[in-house]
Formats: C-alpha cells, structure tokens, sequence
C-alpha cells in the first residue's frame, strides 16, 4: 500500500491516477471520436486491419500522440488482404517511408505451435519448409493438422493457414483469385544464399514513372544479384546522373532501361553522354523476343527471372524485404494464344500492392542476351561461400 498510487476513475475503459496525472484508456475501434480532444504519450492498435473506420482514427486518435521523445504508437494485427489502411502503413514501413518500423512474427517462433508428430514422414513440400525455415517434426506435424482442420466446407486450407499462421509477411498478405508466379520459399532462399558474384556486370534500372513509383537500380553478376539502390522523387536529369556515374565507377558490361515514362528521357541523356555501347532501352509492353511463348518483353524477362530462382544451381538476392514482396506481388495468366502474360504494374496497385519497382529492376538484368566484344572465360557455375565482402 506505501507505493500504490492514489486512483481517481477505474471502471472497465479506464484507470486514471489523480495525482500523478497518468492513466489508461481503452476505447473500441467501431467509435470513431475515440481518443479525440486527448494528449497520448503510448498508443497501442490491435487488429488494425479489421478496424472499419481506420482512416478516421489515423486522423484522431494517432494525431493526438506528439512526435517527441518517450512517446510511441504501436499497430498490430493479423493481416487481411491487401488495400486497407493496415496494409498500406505496413508498405510504406517496409520501403523506409515512414516512421513506423515493420515487424514480422512467424508462427514457428511460438513455442506453443507443436503437435505429436507420431512418426509423421514429410512430404517433399514439407521437407523443403523445413531446409528453409530450420521446422522440426513437431511444427510440421502442427502445420498439417492446421491445414486439414481449415479445410472445411470447401475452403482451401493451405490458403488459409498461410493467412492465419504465415511464414513471412508475404503470405500474410497474400490475395485470393490468381497465381503468382514466383513461390515466396524461392526468395526466401535466395535472401539467406550467398553466393560468389562471377561473371559480366548487368544493371537493371527502373525509373520511377509518377506519383509514388519509386526508381530501383540492382546489380547482377551469373547467380548473384547484390547492392539495391531505391530513390524516391527524382526528375529524369538526377536519375541519368546517378546512372552516369554508375557507369563511370562500376564500368558494367550491360545496363537495361525501362523506357516507360521518364525512362526515354533517361535513356537519351546517357546515349548523349557517350553510353551507348552498354546502354539497352527495354520498352517493357514491346514483343517479347520469343513471341511464341510470350505475349510481351515484362512477361518474357520475368520469367527469365523466375526460371534463374527456381534453377537447382544457388542464386543470391538483395535480403530486402521490399523486393521480397515485389517479386511475389504479380499473378500471371495465359491469353487465347497460350501466351505467358503477366500483369501490369497498373493491374497489380489495383488490387492494393505497391508498383513493383524493385522487381522489374531485377528483372531487367535478365532482358537481353549479353554479347561482349572482348574476349572473356566466364564461370557459369557459382561458389558458395560463407561471406561475400560490400554485400
């Protein structure tokens, strides 16, 4: 009783403490004016994504805790989809745009998530789960039990389970109604390679084109692409002069450019700055250079892309959870020809993701067939090792 502190209001929304002039408040979601008029020093949102009015406590409830010192605001949830105001502080976290710092929980960190495995044999799924997120028996036969029990009354319970109990922030994410093309337990393995850089340099460079695309450079020597750079905000004069001095240090043997939007203008600049040897302009909706197979150049190089990840042969990526989620965001599908099509960047910010900067950087890398005028002994085979120096 020496040091409880004297109480003022305490009933179930909230507890105040008189003459300290300190307390808690709890307040629902569905009320809107919640926390309105109030100075809050820690703010803590749980189940954010099911919130229904979320925008409206963005411009409340949040505006009431000051940007000083000792004061915090923490946003929990469950994922649920894509486009809601959840997800798009948790995007904007991700890309450093905010000031929000973005956290991950899997499920296989819970100690409480195990089951009686009961001489469970893995399947080679489960045996490729377990080499890339280090999943014992125990987990695995947990998974599966979870997967059976959410598969009731025709609901695909692998779905389910990845949204429930994720791995990544990828799968929590995750949509209903298509395909994406490139699995996330490919990148999440190609995050945690490393892999010796051999070969010619390939530079990608997507240029941001408007509103809040960003402009993504990547390097790419054999299996190894390294060393992502992300600029927010440039005019086509900056990007060009960032890609100049690239040039001038890094001397690469190829550097690919989307030509939509600003790229053009990009492309020009450094044609008349004297690159044109090593410049290559790809128009991303241009014939792809096996039309037979796809319906344009995106599709082709994303493909290519696709294919280098899923190869048996090790490939490293950036370990970037941005471009992570680039790399899993787009769905593809077949037009009447049979063609691979993937979807545009416009087609996937519609149903709620980012543009897919970072990816379609990489994938330029794999645009174009490299032809090098000196002569050259090339190692296609890449070496594994324990560290790889400036990555």
């Amino acid at each position: 009783n020496f040091v409880k502190p004297s109480t003022g209001a305490s009933n179930q929304k909230e507890l105040s403490f008189d003459k300290l002039d300190s307390g808690y408040k709890v307040g629902t979601a569905g009320n809107k004016s919640v926390g309105r008029g109030t100075t809050i020093q820690y703010f803590h949102g749980s189940e954010v994504a099911y919130w229904p009015n979320a925008s409206e406590h963005a411009k409340g409830i949040l505006q009431a805790v000051p940007d000083e010192a000792d004061t915090e605001i923490i946003l929990e949830s469950t994922a649920n989809g894509v486009g809601n105001f959840f997800y798009q502080q948790w995007q904007q976290a991700e890309t450093g745009a905010s000031p929000f710092q973005a956290i991950f929980v899997p499920w296989f960190w819970q100690d409480e998530y195990r089951k009686d495995p009961k001489g469970l044999k893995r399947s080679d799924e489960e045996q490729e789960l377990a080499d890339i997120y280090g999943l014992d028996d125990h987990q695995i036969a947990f998974r599966r039990s979870k997967i059976a029990e959410l598969s009731a009354d025709g609901i695909d319970g692998l779905f389910a389970f990845r949204q429930e109990y994720p791995m990544t922030a990828q799968e929590a994410f995750q949509v209903s109604g298509g395909d994406s093309l490139i699995r996330p337990e490919l990148v999440v393995q190609a995050r945690k390679n490393k892999v010796l850089a051999v070969g010619p340099l390939i530079i990608g460079v997507d240029p941001a084109r408007f509103g809040d695309d960003r402009t993504a450079i990547v390097r790419r020597r054999g299996r190894s692409a390294y060393f992502l750079e992300v600029f927010e905000n440039l005019s086509t004069m900056e990007v060009a002069g960032i890609v100049h001095t690239l040039i001038k240090n890094e001397s690469p043997d190829q550097v690919a450019i989307d030509v939509g939007g600003l790229g053009a203008g990009v492309v020009d600049r450094l044609e008349e700055l004297g690159h044109d040897d090593v410049v290559v302009p790809i128009n991303f909706g241009s014939a792809a250079l096996d039309p037979q197979r796809f319906l344009n150049r995106r599709a082709e190089m994303w493909w290519n892309m696709k294919d280098w990840l899923a190869s048996d042969v090790p490939v490293m990526i950036p370990d970037r959870d941005d471009l992570h989620t680039d790399l899993c965001a787009p769905q593809y599908k077949y037009d009447s020809n049979s063609r691979r099509k993937l979807e545009s960047k416009d087609e996937i910010k519609k149903r709620g993701y980012r543009s897919t900067d970072c990816a379609d950087a990489l994938a330029l890398t794999f645009a174009e067939p490299l032809v090098l005028d000196r002569d050259a002994e090339l190692i296609t085979q890449p070496t594994i090792v324990d560290k790889v120096a400036g990555y």
